[in-house]
């Protein structure tokens, strides 16, 4: 399968359009993979699932308001962050990535992309008792498989107005004064694992 079907047919599982730009960002991801291991992906269709599933699903479920601002933590190979910037031009983001070549790599792509007025990048690790990053507080904020979800929660909720949970379809935490106020569900299309993505608030 090619990156185009792939790409493809995440979009129709979610029920979703393609927003332009996301087949160069494949392809720009594609290209490092091959030489620095940015992901795990094997296939071009675990490919597609790891940078766009995510963000397919908050796109359709209408998650991702004008003119927000997100802040990533750990953003690895920038999912699902530039593929949400990449469907709303009136977003921006600030990436935190503490792996030099990762933090090349997301920089590159935001200036092939287009997106490097709206993109901020950051070379630096997180400390998860007193969490600093510079533009806060975010609209929301995500990470992904960096820290365990019930860390992530109270590291996010210092961060931003919202924090996304992503994790594999476990229960809603506990959350002190922190409530759940949504909740997407969802299977990766081509393995049938389940999915979740929780987003709570003060």
């Amino acid at each position: 399968m090619s990156g185009v079907d792939a790409i493809r047919g995440v979009c129709e599982a979610v029920g979703t359009s393609e927003p332009a730009g996301w087949r160069p960002y494949f392809d720009i991801v594609q290209a490092w993979d091959a030489r620095t291991d940015l992901t795990s992906a094997r296939t071009d269709t675990e490919l597609a699932e790891i940078l766009f599933l995510d963000a397919a699903q908050v796109i359709r479920a209408g998650w991702t308001e004008p003119s927000s601002s997100l802040v990533d933590v750990g953003a690895g190979v920038g999912a699902p962050t530039i593929p949400i910037l990449l469907s709303d031009e009136t977003m921006r983001a600030t990436l935190v990535e503490p792996r030099r070549i990762r933090t090349a790599f997301l920089r590159t792509a935001a200036g092939v992309l287009g997106i490097a007025a709206r993109a901020t990048m950051l070379e630096q690790k997180i400390d998860p008792a007193e969490p600093v990053v510079d533009g806060a507080p975010f609209s929301i904020a995500v990470s992904r498989a960096t820290f365990a979800p019930e860390q992530w929660l109270g590291i996010g909720a210092r961060l931003a107005e919202e924090v996304w949970v992503l994790t594999a379809g476990v229960e809603p935490l506990a959350t002190g004064d922190l409530r759940l106020v949504r909740q997407l569900d969802y299977d990766v299309p081509s393995s049938g694992a389940p999915r979740s993505i929780l987003a709570y608030r003060r």
